[in-house]
């Protein structure tokens, strides 16, 4: 009975610690840690990549986006690697650098005869890159101007190999796109906190820096962005969170589209663990021991966890001990949660979703965490069956363009 008593508050623990205490203490270190000053006049020259695919209704509105960022025009270049598109990408592309005649900031076109993936596109572009420096963004997202101005004095820091900035949802307005919102202000919390700790766990797909020599995407790999960032840090780099760089894209608004999206990427996860198991499960450094355990690792553990929840109940059969551990977990979870969502309203502006001490708070975060616990499920289920592909399945409910 006292095994059975040890193992149920172990694994409580284990949960408690993935859902709310790790955020919470990311959240605590963001909150009380100093500014960083910034070397402002490092502008070295950064190659900007933007895989697309059949991304004619976005892409000219990127490329505007892209050509009104506020750095020297001739530290920046724009690469657009266009892969197999079957409507008018290509034509959009070609009329924009047509109309440019030869202005600074250049940009370039790189075809691939196929649709191989956006890891191939990357290293596509990472090829013809003029610059040291990568940018990896997506075709129907959108910068603040400043974001260039922001991420590279950064890399100042001979210390510093990746840069990562702050993902926001431009379309925060059902219940799929408010809870991705959390999600996001979530992440948004643990990134700040883990890039002042060590290194930031990963960065988004849509808004990644770093040095190209440092890394090559993974064509086999469904999360090239969290493949990338791993073989940075086991490389003894940093990667840092740079929250004032902000980029916007459209969250799924359908069910559909957000499990295809969100599985895709757990799917990649789980490849990322057993690709770098020999780093991630014999650490030497805090990103391998605390942040990714804590970050990702549980996160793919905690189906499993909760069913060895209900399994260890039934097998303890003392009610007594079942309502007492119940108990502790569930007050010891709630105020966890308080403090977070408190954290969360002092450190996220704009933030969207739930919000401490609001009863409809408790369906959202529901929702969320019930969701999440079903993507990791159908990722394993994937994973062990080799049912996935690189080629991204694309969200549609995401495809238009940032005003």
């Amino acid at each position: 009975m006292t095994v059975l008593a040890l193992a149920l508050g172990l694994i409580s623990f284990l949960l408690i610690w993935q859902f709310v205490g790790y955020p919470t203490l990311m959240g605590i270190v963001a909150l009380f840690a100093k500014p960083r000053e910034k070397h402002r006049s490092y502008t070295p020259f950064v190659s900007v990549i933007v895989p697309a695919h059949n991304e004619e209704t976005v892409i000219g509105k990127r490329l505007e986006n892209l050509l009104a960022l506020d750095y020297p025009d001739d530290e920046y270049e724009i690469l657009v690697v266009e892969s197999g598109s079957t409507d008018g990408t290509l034509k959009v592309v070609q009329d924009a650098i047509a109309n440019r005649q030869g202005e600074a900031p250049p940009m370039k076109l790189l075809r691939e005869a196929e649709r191989r993936g956006k890891a191939s596109a990357i290293n596509l572009g990472k090829r013809h890159a003029r610059g040291d420096i990568i940018l990896v963004t997506d075709a129907n997202s959108a910068f603040e101007p400043n974001v260039l101005r922001e991420m590279m004095p950064h890399f100042a820091d001979p210390k510093v190999g990746a840069v990562g900035g702050r993902y926001v949802v431009s379309n925060p307005d059902n219940i799929h796109t408010s809870s991705e919102s959390f999600y996001w202000d979530l992440e948004y919390i643990m990134r700040r906190g883990e890039s002042i700790v060590d290194s930031a766990c990963l960065f988004h797909g849509e808004i990644n820096a770093w040095r190209k020599n440092l890394a090559e995407a993974d064509t086999d790999n469904l999360s090239e962005d969290l493949d990338i960032a791993i073989q940075i840090r086991r490389a003894g780099y940093k990667i840092e969170y740079e929250s004032s760089a902000l980029v916007y894209e459209p969250g799924a608004t359908t069910a559909r589209d957000q499990i295809r999206q969100r599985k895709r990427t757990t799917t990649g996860t789980l490849q990322c663990i057993f690709k770098y198991r020999d780093y991630l499960l014999l650490p030497r450094d805090l990103y391998s021991l605390l942040i990714f355990p804590s970050h990702k690792g549980l996160v793919m553990l905690s189906p499993l966890l909760l069913v060895s929840v209900a399994i260890l109940y039934l097998l303890v059969r003392d009610i007594g001990i079942i309502v007492a551990h119940a108990t502790v977990t569930f007050v010891l979870f709630a105020v966890l949660l308080v403090v977070l969502l408190s954290l969360r309203s002092k450190l996220v502006d704009g933030a969207q979703g739930p919000s401490a001490g609001s009863l409809t708070s408790v369906p959202r975060i529901l929702y969320y965490v019930l969701l999440n616990e079903y993507l990791v499920f159908l990722a394993w289920i994937d994973l062990l069956l080799g049912r996935y592909s690189v080629l991204w399945e694309k969200a549609e409910s995401t495809r238009a363009a940032v005003e």
